[in-house]
């Protein structure tokens, strides 16, 4: 249990350490942090008193502790090497941290809030709208004085806890044990094999299989697998000084297969009940394994499958592009999942879930990328369905690297790699995520990309997620938070929706028996490449499209090479019309920094060449995701 002390000078803060203390006589181990002013952050361990342990965390500089991103770290990195299993935090007084509220979150830790009087929110803003906000992240939110304390902002059914009486102690611990559930492992025959699939990262999956190693899951009752994708270097050096810690095998491909192949692999030499598919950067805390089991044991046969929680790493938990992809929903939502409620089929999250060996059948994956959607969707319209169940303590944590760019190029992957689902599975239409209508919808704002891809890219945003709260937006309404989660949002789906259209309209050129229509501007510096690669394309299997703007002629000579090249020059007034008279259009934004070639056509990487060459010879595009 950690408790967030607020400062000394606070009115609450003996009050809030007392009940610290009745806590751990109730046999919590208890850890306090208490905010100190000083020259330079630190977390410093100061004591044990009557069974608690405390610490003091050192925030640099006068002003009110939110968003000290230095400090916020050195906490996130004792609550998970701790490790904690509940944490409450007191806001009172000045330097009480409201910002830490959703960090706790991302870490996936159960929180509890209490606000004591006198305390008022941070950035000027009114409580009502501050704490809206940071409390949807709470699993338990009270008003710890009634007494000069505007509550209107508080959910009425919110429960108010003493705690201040003698009795506090014991109410207390319950709760914290409510909260974070049983901490032992279940009593079960029930064995799981962990299937790490690998490709080219070794530094991440040794911490993948440290953190297996760290299990409060006895090691007998699970086995390992780790399948090496055919990585340029074996694996195999990584993977030997754990060979006397896990019960471990190690496969090693001989060529790059792809992740659904990869784990296909691993499910043929795994033995376990229960298959949990884990990515190698990837980081399971302690309770993981341990959590997948017990919803299989304590529900029966009512789970088919289960879905763990996911956040950052500690050392990325307080970055910007954590916040992005997880608080901002850009990467992975968890929005409407409740513990222990029964999601959709397609909440079968690959790296993220386990399943019944009994369930999962003779199936297997079958595609490489968004394989986990597709096997899900396979078994849920079988005849015994696919139910998934959601177990927020099955936490694992990923070491991510999800810069602007990256989580553009994904959006894009994801959005080809839905449209093959579409196609493989006409059933699948009438899915939100898989509606055509959706995708060719969000294509018609392609005029807004430009503009937020030089933002995003060029822009010299503040790397402190407060800041960027703090600083208004010089584009618009809003803060450069704001800006930045909305131009990453309105890119991110238009790459995926260029992406889907990509696979669409090449399925529909096939299926017409037509050449496919790739589209250039007279001024693009990518036309030479382009025509050069397309002379050498298969004869009948692609036209160049020249797009020339308003007042301009093109007399170039594109048909060099040593095949032909069928060409067409249209005059287009803006850049829309090019793209409604194509298939593709491989654009060009010119961006400091940064290789326009890898930004021209809406595939997940390489040059333009390398893009369509796949594009022209290659019966799914979205490949292997590695």
């Amino acid at each position: 249990m950690a408790v967030m002390l607020p400062s000394r000078d606070a009115v609450a803060y003996r009050r809030c350490a007392e009940l610290a203390r009745r806590v751990a006589a109730r046999g919590w181990d208890v850890v306090t942090v208490e905010p100190v002013v000083a020259e330079r952050p630190a977390l410093r361990e100061t004591g044990l008193e009557q069974g608690v342990r405390q610490f003091a965390l050192d925030v640099a500089g006068a002003r009110p502790f939110l968003g000290d991103s230095p400090s916020e770290a050195l906490l996130a990195e004792l609550f998970v090497e701790w490790p904690v299993d509940t944490v409450h935090v007191h806001l009172a007084g000045d330097l009480a941290d409201a910002a830490l509220l959703e960090k706790v979150w991302l870490l996936g830790i159960p929180l509890v809030a209490s606000v004591h009087a006198g305390w008022q929110p941070p950035r000027g803003e009114p409580a009502q709208a501050f704490l809206a906000d940071q409390f949807t992240r709470c699993d338990l939110v009270c008003v710890a004085d009634h007494r000069g304390l505007q509550a209107d902002w508080l959910d009425p059914a919110s429960p108010v806890l003493d705690h201040s009486s003698p009795r506090s102690g014991k109410g207390w611990a319950d709760v914290y044990r409510e909260l974070a559930g049983d901490l032992d492992p279940p009593e079960t025959d029930l064995t799981m094999s962990v299937i790490v699939t690998t490709y080219q990262r070794p530094g991440p999956l040794h911490e993948c299989l440290a953190a297996l190693c760290r299990q409060t899951l006895p090691g007998e009752r699970f086995h390992v697998v780790v399948v090496d994708d055919g990585s340029a270097e074996t694996a195999e050096p990584i993977v030997v000084p754990f060979l006397d810690r896990l019960d471990l095998t190690f496969i090693r491909l001989d060529r790059n297969v792809g992740l659904g192949e990869a784990r296909n692999v691993g499910v043929e030499a795994s033995r376990g009940d229960i298959l949990f598919f884990l990515d190698d950067d990837d980081e399971p805390a302690p309770r993981c394994l341990a959590e997948h089991l017990r919803t299989y044991v304590e529900h029966g046969h009512e789970v088919d499958a289960v879905l763990g929680w996911t956040g950052p790493t500690a050392d990325r938990v307080t970055s910007v592009e954590a916040w992005l992809a997880f608080r901002g929903q850009v990467y992975m939502s968890h929005e409407g999942l409740r513990h222990l409620s029964i999601g959709d089929w397609y909440q079968f999250w690959g790296g993220r879930s386990t399943i019944r060996r009994a369930v999962l059948g003779d199936a297997r994956f079958e595609v490489s990328f968004a394989e986990d959607a597709d096997l899900a969707y396979r078994l849920a319209t079988g005849p015994h369905g696919l139910r998934v169940v959601h177990n927020r303590h099955a936490v694992q944590r990923v070491r991510i690297g999800l810069d602007a760019l990256s989580l553009m190029r994904r959006a894009g992957r994801v959005g080809q790699a839905r449209a093959h689902l579409a196609e493989r599975h006409p059933s699948l239409r009438t899915h939100p995520a898989f509606r055509g209508t959706t995708y060719e919808a969000t294509a018609r704002k392609l005029g807004r990309r430009a503009d937020a891809r030089l933002r995003l890219l060029t822009a010299d945003w503040p790397v402190v997620v407060e800041e960027l709260r703090r600083r208004p937006d010089p584009h618009g309404k809003g803060t450069l938070l704001d800006r930045l989660h909305s131009d990453l949002v309105t890119v991110s789906s238009i790459e995926a929706s260029l992406g889907w259209l990509l696979v669409a309209r090449r399925a529909a050129a096939r299926a017409e028996g037509r050449p496919l229509r790739i589209g250039v501007s007279a001024l693009s510096p990518l036309l030479g490449e382009v025509a050069q690669e397309l002379a050498e394309a298969p004869q009948g299997s692609a036209v160049l499209v020249v797009g020339v703007p308003p007042g301009r002629t093109f007399t170039g000579d594109v048909t060099g090479g040593p095949g032909t090249l069928d060409v067409e020059v249209l005059a287009c007034d803006d850049a829309d019309d090019l793209w409604r008279a194509c298939d593709v259009v491989a654009s060009f934004t010119p961006v400091d920094g940064h290789d326009p070639a890898r930004h021209a056509l809406p595939l997940p990487r390489g040059t333009v060449v390398d893009s369509l060459r796949r594009l022209l010879h290659t019966r799914d595009l979205v490949g292997s995701f590695r």
